[in-house]
């Protein structure tokens, strides 16, 4: 196929988008943040669009896109202005390694802007990030598929509430707790029917002592 709409974004692949005058051919990819430079993202043209279907029940689907990536390697073939973060991508430079496809829910889409006006940055391109349509992003949110069962959330709420009663001068008072056990609930009931058959007895005796004056 040569369009496919995922994430919000609506891609083209690069032959397809020659007859139009938009341009949706950018892909961009998170990639490792473990790496000495810094994080490395990969950003690259999307070329292909690819339906694979396994046999048998259920019934899976899987779209691939095959993309010609960029050069990642921070200022080489990548470099970020560190005052205004601007993303460069140089792109007569491409990924040294043969790994062109990528799970097409796992793609955001960007544009690339050249230098018109300057001849010695003609090998560079500007890297538009866009927004999907209809979506709110969110930065670093826990993939539920990889969330332990224990959440995060929970710990950091207990630990900000912890603060929060704290003593302003770390001053540890102890209280007794006195339980109520059933032994006394068992003498006030008591204590209760006592007096209420108390009053009855009273109550009788008051109505014989006025039938015999009768």
């Amino acid at each position: 196929m040569n369009k496919y709409n995922v994430n919000g974004h609506k891609f083209c692949t690069e032959e397809s988008s020659k007859y139009y005058k938009s341009n949706n051919i950018g892909v961009w990819v998170k990639g490792d943040t473990s790496n000495k430079d810094g994080d490395v993202d990969y950003y690259g043209v999307l070329q292909e669009i690819l339906e694979l279907d396994f046999p048998g029940w259920p019934h899976k689907k899987l779209i691939l896109f095959r993309c010609k990536w960029f050069d990642p390697t921070p200022k080489i073939g990548t470099r970020v202005d560190p005052h205004y973060k601007i993303v460069e991508v140089k792109h007569t430079r491409q990924y040294g390694s043969y790994d062109p496809f990528i799970i097409a829910q796992n793609v955001k889409q960007v544009y690339y802007a050249p230098y018109p006006l300057r001849t010695d940055k003609s090998n560079w391109w500007v890297v538009i990030k866009t927004k999907p349509v209809g979506r709110v992003e969110v930065e670093d949110a826990l993939d539920v598929a990889y969330q332990n069962d224990i959440s995060s959330v929970q710990e950091i709420m207990d630990i900000e509430l912890e603060n929060e009663l704290d003593h302003p001068d770390h001053i540890l008072e102890e209280i007794d707790i006195v339980e109520e056990t059933p032994m006394e609930n068992e003498e006030e009931e008591l204590s209760l029917d006592d007096g209420y058959s108390s009053y009855n007895e009273y109550s009788s005796d008051e109505e014989d002592s006025a039938a015999s004056s009768k």
